[in-house]
């Protein structure tokens, strides 16, 4: 009887485990994305070589870290208090026109955390 529990505790313990390491989403960056409050989302242009994203933060609006499956560049349009993070690296501030590469596959996040809204241009190349 020992045994068995001992081994249902590890395979409980294990599946725990990864759980905590399940990788985060891979999004589209235009249509097909789910909905994430506060923020809205404007496709400016879309096909088989690039797609160019308008988004819009309220303050407070945060994505969740997420994946692309292709490179992405951040331009922001609205300077503003932001945390993007990129591979775990934060900034905390940029400018309008600041560039920031994202690679494809790398989990990143961005979050308005100033009082005014925020806006920038995401552009992903297939």
């Amino acid at each position: 009887m020992r045994k068995i529990s001992s081994a249902f505790a590890f395979a409980l313990m294990m599946a725990v485990a990864v759980q905590s390491q399940t990788p985060a989403p891979s999004l589209p960056l235009g249509q097909g994305r789910p909905e994430t409050p506060g923020i809205t989302r404007t496709t400016l242009k879309d096909d088989a070589k690039s797609t160019v994203t308008r988004v819009h933060f309220k303050p407070a609006a945060a994505e969740p870290p997420h994946t692309h499956p292709y490179d992405v560049i951040l331009v922001p349009v609205i300077s503003g208090t932001v945390e993007i993070t990129i591979a775990g690296k934060k900034l905390t501030a940029v400018k309008s026109g600041d560039v920031q590469f994202v690679p494809r596959d790398v989990v990143h996040a961005v979050t308005n955390t100033g009082k005014e809204d925020f806006e920038l241009i995401a552009i992903a190349l297939k």
